[in-house]
């Protein structure tokens, strides 16, 4: 599939996550920064770290999974002491 399969909103919360855990936060601290803010999951529930650090060992398992390539080798001759191989 090409695209991103990410919202908008998913995108703001992993960016927000990233950004707190650069400055020192743990993810207790990253709920408790998420209740004060008002940011909720993206099905109207409040976050609770778990859910962070499942969200963001998903996240980084897709990225992974994406930055796999598949590379194939077709239509190659090769010749050892002028016998085709």
């Amino acid at each position: 599939r090409n695209g991103d399969s990410y919202d908008e909103y998913s995108k703001f919360i992993i960016r927000e996550v990233f950004r707190l855990r650069e400055k020192g936060y743990t993810y207790p601290e990253i709920v408790s920064n998420f209740k004060d803010r008002g940011i909720r999951s993206r099905r109207n529930k409040e976050y609770y770290k778990n859910l962070l650090v499942m969200m963001m060992w998903k996240y980084r398992r897709k990225i992974k999974r994406e930055s796999m390539k598949n590379y194939t080798i077709e239509n190659i001759n090769i010749n050892i002491n002028n016998r085709k191989i």
